[in-house]
């Protein structure tokens, strides 16, 4: 099932009265319903996953507290673990990095339920997607001297929900350059045995800020 989806927000005006929205964005989002069996839906997901390899199992050349030098995400939002290494060229430059789950997070309570105990699943993994991001806009923050933030994707998948203390490493490579200081990238999220969590293609970048000459950096490959 495909469903147009859309996140508005009301216009006001000085006595607080609506009259109107402003669209902030929109998806096509497609639901899959559930079943004993989706290994040909998998199997379809798979194989449209952009090719770009997969990421490696290193040690960590760069620690999350370089990343979060040059980002602002607070610790609830600290979900990227790390750099394992500079992949791709001058053409396609790219990064390896571990990706952390919300129970991985220095800070993991991001709803009231779980300050009280409470376990909260979410199943669309929305801080795996943000490690995407970070791990994009670190490679385009490198390649371009800008920060960056999202603006659209292509195409997304989320394959399986991963085992509680997985360890998910990530690549994203930057495949495209636009005008008006746009990057293209493709990402894929592994875990365990290498099998798949997440895939995006088409992620799209834009330059915000320059970053400061002290906070320039180069990935070796």
């Amino acid at each position: 099932h495909w469903i147009r989806c859309k996140l508005v927000s009301d216009l006001t005006n000085s006595k607080g009265e609506v009259f109107g929205e402003r669209e902030h964005h929109s998806a096509l989002v497609r639901l899959v319903e559930k079943s004993d069996d989706l290994s040909g839906f998998l199997h379809s997901e798979v194989t449209q996953m952009p090719d770009i390899g997969i990421p490696g199992l290193e040690d960590l050349v760069l620690m999350p507290s370089f990343i979060y030098k040059r980002y602002f995400h607070g610790p609830r939002f600290q979900c990227h673990g790390g750099v394992i290494r500079g992949v791709g060229d001058n053409d396609t430059p790219g990064a390896d990095s571990i990706a952390l789950m919300r129970n991985q997070l220095p800070i993991r309570e991001q709803f009231k339920a779980e300050e009280n105990g409470g376990e909260v699943l979410l199943e669309a993994l929305p801080m795996l997607i943000e490690a995407g991001f970070q791990n994009a806009g670190f490679v385009a923050m490198e390649s371009e001297g800008f920060s960056s933030l999202p603006i659209g994707i292509d195409w997304s998948t989320n394959l399986r929900v991963p085992e509680r203390n997985e360890i998910l490493r990530m690549r994203s490579l930057r495949v495209a350059v636009e005008d008006a200081g746009v990057t293209v990238h493709d990402l894929v999220i592994v875990g365990d045995d290498d099998a798949p969590v997440l895939a995006l293609k088409g992620l799209r970048l834009k330059s915000m800020a320059p970053v400061p000459d002290e906070q320039r950096f180069i990935l070796e490959r």
